[in-house]
């Protein structure tokens, strides 16, 4: 999942409604099943339909069935430098691994190949200077997409703002010997791109950054999602560097320090894995999709190895089913999500009206097992993406899991780019950055005060920062909704007929 700017909306709505409906129509599900098969169906795929349920499904989709996998996907990082990202043989090896488990189970399977812009950063570094002591090495990740440092870098005063003041307004830097200077700043709301712009008005050679989180030793390495927005070289350290920082820039007789950024575009292939079912009504497919890449500071395991190991294990058990089923079922992996929704935005962008049309939902799935996890599902409260929140939050409510809703764009993921199409999207995740209420507490355990998920983008996002528990609850969630789709014919028309 990739760092987003937008603030998380929740709101709690549990639908005890929603929850006897769904439980009155899965009883249901295997007569509305064998009643609607078509008159050429043999007996022997009626009964096959008849055997798969959502229920049923959902139970081969356990969290140790979806950790199996996830530890193929840690092995596959440990052997790769430590991460899976989209640009490095760890995904690859990913690509290769859920290929090899979906081919083994009868699928056919297509790599489509996806061009992109990648960004290679060749130097990174920031040296600091202060007192009367010797140079410090502070460790920094230049943003993606930005400005590079002449090869040398920027030696120069650095300069932080007086408390209170955001670096949002050009008022803010009244005062303050900018002009010249590396700007040390504390993340926004008003936006990274924009504090960025106002700090290069008042005459910054350069910005440092930090994002102030409850876990101050992290350090997220941000994109500039429109590269002409940003004027100057920028990079990201630690909370913990970025406060240290700012006070020996505001000591007497201050700070000094050289920041040598460079990268450089460079044009790469990544591929989207595909795999549906060889039966089901072609003309409603459900979509069910989940990045397999990390970023290249981390495995990777809760983003988004947690979902594509679910995808997995939701296409393994369908197989036996996939001639049976009433509508198709496509499963996705997606390649560069970590650097906006490359894969999957060019797949929609290669669709034609027709195919586009033929897509009844889209299912998407984000960072389900977070270590200080809550439970999310999306829902624009409206439209065919209501109706699939529906169907999730009717799942968890006869399980007695509590849940919020949020908007699906407070989670920047794949699904917003077919949910741009016009096409119906649904999900869940498990929490990222947000921090977790006292109320959240209540809701869904864990700590209040702390991050939804601490090593979110971190080298710690490992299994052993994979609450089984939660993995347990939310994978065959994914599950059962795909099969309720795919089994259920009214189910679709209900989404269908509700529009986008």
């Amino acid at each position: 999942m990739r760092t987003s700017s937008r603030p998380l909306r929740r709101v709690l709505r549990l639908t005890a409604a929603a929850a006897l409906t769904l439980t009155c129509l899965a009883g249901q599900q295997t007569v509305a099943a064998a009643a609607t098969a078509p008159a050429g169906e043999g007996p022997a795929r009626a009964a096959a339909s008849r055997a798969l349920t959502a229920d049923r499904l959902a139970s081969q989709v356990r969290g140790r069935d979806v950790f199996r996998h996830l530890r193929a996907f840690q092995r596959i990082a440990d052997a790769s430098g430590g991460d899976r990202g989209y640009n490095r043989p760890g995904f690859t090896r990913s690509v290769r691994y859920v290929a090899g488990q979906l081919e083994d189970a009868g699928y056919a399977v297509r790599r489509q190949k996806v061009p992109y812009t990648d960004f290679d950063v060749t130097s990174e570094r920031l040296s600091v200077r202060a007192g009367r002591g010797g140079p410090r090495d502070v460790p920094v990740l230049m943003t993606r997409f930005t400005p590079s440092t002449a090869a040398h870098g920027v030696n120069a005063r650095a300069v932080a703002l007086p408390e209170g003041r955001t670096g949002c307004e050009p008022g803010d830097y009244e005062g303050v010997a900018v002009r010249g200077s590396v700007v040390v700043l504390a993340r926004n709301a008003c936006g990274y791109a924009h504090q960025q712009q106002v700090a290069a008005r008042a005459g910054a050679r350069a910005v440092v950054m930090y994002y102030p989180t409850p876990s101050p030793r992290n350090n997220y390495r941000l994109m500039a999602i429109d590269p002409e927005d940003f004027r100057i070289p920028m990079g990201m350290v630690s909370q913990t560097d970025g406060e240290r920082l700012a006070r020996q820039a505001a000591a007497r007789p201050g700070a000094r320090v050289r920041l040598t950024l460079r990268a450089r575009n460079v044009e790469r292939e990544t591929v989207n894995l595909i795999a549906e079912t060889r039966g089901g009504d072609p003309d409603d497919v459900v979509v069910l999709g989940g990045h397999l890449d990390s970023v290249p500071e981390a495995p990777g395991i809760n983003d988004n190895g947690s979902t594509a190991a679910t995808v997995l294990q939701t296409a393994l058990a369908m197989a036996p089913h996939q001639d049976a089923v009433r509508n198709k079922v496509r499963f996705m992996w997606w390649g560069a999500e970590e650097i906006i929704d490359v894969g999957s935005g060019y797949y929609v962008d290669h669709l034609s009206a027709a195919e586009r049309g033929r897509i009844a939902a889209v299912l998407n799935g984000e960072l389900l097992a977070p270590s200080n996890s809550g439970r999310f599902v999306w829902d624009t409260g409206s439209g065919g993406s209501h109706e699939l929140a529906e169907l999730f939050a009717g799942y968890f409510t006869r399980h007695g899991l509590p849940f919020e809703r949020q908007d699906p764009g407070a989670i920047g993921s794949d699904h917003l780019v077919f949910q741009e199409a016009g096409l119906p999207v649904g999900g869940i995740d498990g929490g990222n950055l947000g921090v977790k209420t006292a109320a959240q507490q209540r809701l869904f355990g864990g700590t209040a005060g702390q991050m939804f998920d601490p090593c979110y983008h971190q080298p710690c996002d490992r299994l052993a920062a994979i609450d089984r528990q939660d993995l347990d609850r939310n994978a065959p969630a994914l599950a059962w909704v795909t099969a309720r789709l795919a089994t259920d014919d009214d189910a679709v028309r209900a989404v269908r007929r509700a529009g986008p």
